[in-house]
Order: C-alpha cells, then sequence, then structure tokens
C-alpha cells in the first residue's frame, strides 16, 4: 500500500517523522522488538522470544510493502524511533476480507506525546482506504492509557478473553477484544 512520509506537531512541541518501513530499518526494527517487549507487561512476547532474523526481517518488510491490504508505519522524533503501528487482514475468506487487525507499539519514553493518536489516526484512515470496514485489536485489561485511547479514536470493548496472558511468575492478565466500524 502506498504511503506519503508526514510529519505531525506533538504535544510538546516536538515533531514527529512517519513512514513506511524501509529494507536498511531491519536491524532496527528487531532491537525495537526486543526492548519494547521488555519495558511492558503488555506485549505479546518476551524479549527472548524475537527470534527473527536480519534477513527474514527484510524479507517481512518487502512484502508488507508490497501488499495493497496492508500497512506498516514507523514514528521518528529527532531521527530515533519511537513507536510502530500496523494493520493486516483478519483472513483473505470472503466473508472475512472485510476485517483488519491493528498493531501498535511504542519505547515506552515516547508515551503520553500523541505519537500513539498520530499512528493510530494513519493506519485507521490507510485500512479504509484499503477497502477495510472494520479495524479489530486486543489490549490487556490492566493497560488503560491504551485502552483510553483506542476508546477515544472509536474502539469499543465487544468482548474479554479471561487469563490470555500466563506471566514468567505465575500472574495472568484478560485481554479485551475491542473493534471500530471504519
Amino acid at each position: 500500500m502506498n504511503y506519503q512520509k508526514k510529519t505531525v506537531l506533538l504535544k510538546n512541541g516536538q515533531t514527529c517523522v512517519i513512514r513506511r518501513p524501509e529494507e536498511g530499518d531491519a536491524e532496527m526494527l528487531l532491537e525495537y522488538l526486543k526492548v519494547t517487549s521488555g519495558e511492558t507487561p503488555y506485549m505479546i512476547r518476551e524479549p527472548e522470544e524475537v527470534r527473527t532474523s536480519a534477513e527474514e526481517e527484510v524479507e517481512f518488510i518487502r512484502k508488507n510493502r508490497e501488499d495493497p491490504r496492508a500497512l506498516m508505519l514507523l514514528a521518528f522524533v529527532d531521527g530515533a524511533l519511537a513507536g510502530s503501528c500496523s494493520f493486516g487482514g483478519v483472513s483473505e475468506r470472503n466473508r472475512m476480507r472485510h476485517r483488519c487487525t491493528v498493531g501498535i507499539s511504542l519505547y515506552r519514553e515516547f508515551w503520553g506525546m500523541g505519537i500513539g493518536t498520530a499512528l493510530l489516526g494513519e493506519v485507521l484512515a490507510g485500512a479504509k482506504a484499503a477497502g477495510y470496514e472494520q479495524a479489530e485489536l486486543e489490549a490487556v485489561s490492566t493497560n488503560e492509557a491504551a485502552a483510553g485511547l483506542y476508546q477515544k479514536l472509536g474502539f469499543q470493548v465487544t468482548g474479554t478473553i479471561p487469563r490470555a496472558f500466563k506471566y514468567k511468575d505465575g500472574t495472568y492478565a484478560d485481554f479485551l477484544f475491542m473493534a471500530k466500524p471504519l
């Protein structure tokens, strides 16, 4: 899917550049996955579970750039990667082609600056332009900041999965399923 690089003004007056990933970003993105997975209990993986090679990440970036029904965006503040957001189809089956899943994450140091709002706004607009009619995501129920952001952008809680995550210490977290008509 095509996307033209944009610059947005953040809450603190800084600017944020939003663009698609390039093949040269592969190593940076793998490090980003490892760090963000360790910064918060809200990600689906532990840092040591990031086992993708740089070559595999390059291929992922290439395929995403060529897919007319998918989009991944990166946000940069002062040249530093701050976060990423993406959408992709739930299924290619006719009865489910109208639905897409959305994912977003930011380095902790960039939380609360408006980057998540900007990224999600761009991704949701892209999903609608790609022909999707509904965006869906999952959020850990204790992640109140994320759930608040999603609700601010029109997502509604449609269900929960109890004990969806099991942490290393034996505790659990529930998932909220959220959806938004596009």
